[in-house]
């Protein structure tokens, strides 16, 4: 098995940190929620865009022309991002992008966060700590009151939160699946293989242009299962693709188990460990002896660098602010007890498979 990289602990955490430094890092943290809005606005307002263009710098007269705020609302603006550094001044009074305005305005990864947090979690964030003491998705008001989790309802978001939140949720699993699936194809060998929590279907989608011979069957809510559907309805898949509306914590399988590998990507994540637990000992119960379990999952402590941890470890706040209250990103440990608890062991685990994502390939235990 692939053992786990040894990544310092709080790397970015310096513990001879000047007084200046700290207290200085102390004020950006506390202004951050401000700093935020305003480079979410630039970048609607396509402000940074506009001085990207500019190669040799603009001046406040020439941008003001180009936006659709007056003088007062542009400085304001303009002001935070120098102090932010994201973009700066020249001694000639000219505006210029810096590199940290480059990579907001132009890093694929940061606009789909920035979105996301926009849209789907800064509202919702203000209730984190009612939701930290209830364990409930206080949040979630935002959208709607009598929505108990968000999993349900995702085809019923405002356009912009459902965009994002697509956007979000693929962008970190997509980038991941064909590794995964080459790895899978040539060491599994697999012919059916069952996509639970299959969302829109992109994974089987992948899978099925990979490898023309392997069957996918997606396993998801009614709405999910709905979403998949429209996806595929123009598929050329030749019955090489089907569908089946379960909730996982209601479910008991009846039928004898057809798929070789079961395929978890970025769902684990969504409940409870103690859901996670049935979960798992529900499937261990359905496999057979050869069946392969892998689950694909975002693991603070397998990365190389402390953005992805950092961003890892904020996601989870969106689990219990705003999708349902009571799940959160796992820890290697975390996982590898679940795991062990309920009848799996470990086989290999895969790390770096896309942006963040770690593969633990699993069988049962004899």
């Amino acid at each position: 098995m692939r053992m786990l990289k040894h990544h310092k602990t709080n790397s970015s955490c310096n513990r001879n940190i000047s007084a200046f430094d700290a207290i200085s890092k102390s004020q950006e943290i506390v202004y951050s929620p401000m700093i935020f809005q305003t480079v979410y606005v630039l970048v609607n307002h396509n402000i940074l865009k506009f001085i990207e263009d500019c190669k040799n710098g603009i001046a406040f007269n020439d941008l003001i022309k180009k936006t659709d705020f007056n003088d007062y609302a542009l400085g304001l603006l303009l002001d935070v991002a120098v102090s932010a550094s994201i973009i700066y001044l020249d001694d000639n009074g000219l505006y210029h992008l810096s590199k940290i305005g480059y990579f907001l305005q132009n890093d694929r990864m940061t606009r789909i966060s920035l979105d996301f947090v926009k849209h789907v979690c800064y509202r919702g964030l203000d209730s984190l700590e009612d939701s930290l003491l209830t364990l409930e998705p206080c949040g979630l008001k935002d959208f709607n009151k009598s929505w108990q989790t968000i999993y349900p309802h995702l085809s019923e978001l405002p356009t912009n939160a459902q965009q994002a939140w697509f956007a979000w949720d693929h962008f970190y699993s997509q980038t991941s699946f064909l590794n995964a699936i080459k790895i899978i194809d040539s060491s599994i060998k697999p012919r059916m293989v069952y996509d639970i929590g299959g969302n829109t279907g992109d994974f089987a989608r992948t899978y099925l242009q990979y490898n023309h011979n392997i069957k996918v069957k997606i396993l998801d809510l009614p709405s999910q299962i709905r979403l998949s559907k429209e996806n595929f309805k123009d598929n050329n898949y030749n019955g090489r693709i089907d569908f089946e509306e379960i909730d996982i914590l209601t479910h008991s399988f009846t039928e004898k188990c057809s798929a070789d590998v079961i395929w978890l990507s970025q769902f684990l994540d969504c409940f409870a460990k103690e859901h996670i637990a049935m979960i798992l000992k529900n499937l261990n119960d359905f496999m057979r002896d050869d069946t392969v379990l892998c689950i694909l999952e975002p693991i603070a402590d397998r990365q190389k660098f402390d953005a992805a941890r950092l961003s890892i470890n904020c996601g989870s706040l969106y689990f219990n602010t705003i999708a349902n209250g009571y799940s959160k990103f796992l820890s290697t440990k975390e996982l590898e007890l679940l795991l062990l608890d309920n009848g799996f062991k470990i086989v290999d685990i895969y790390d770096e498979l896309g942006v963040s994502n770690s593969m633990f390939v699993c069988s049962k235990q004899p």
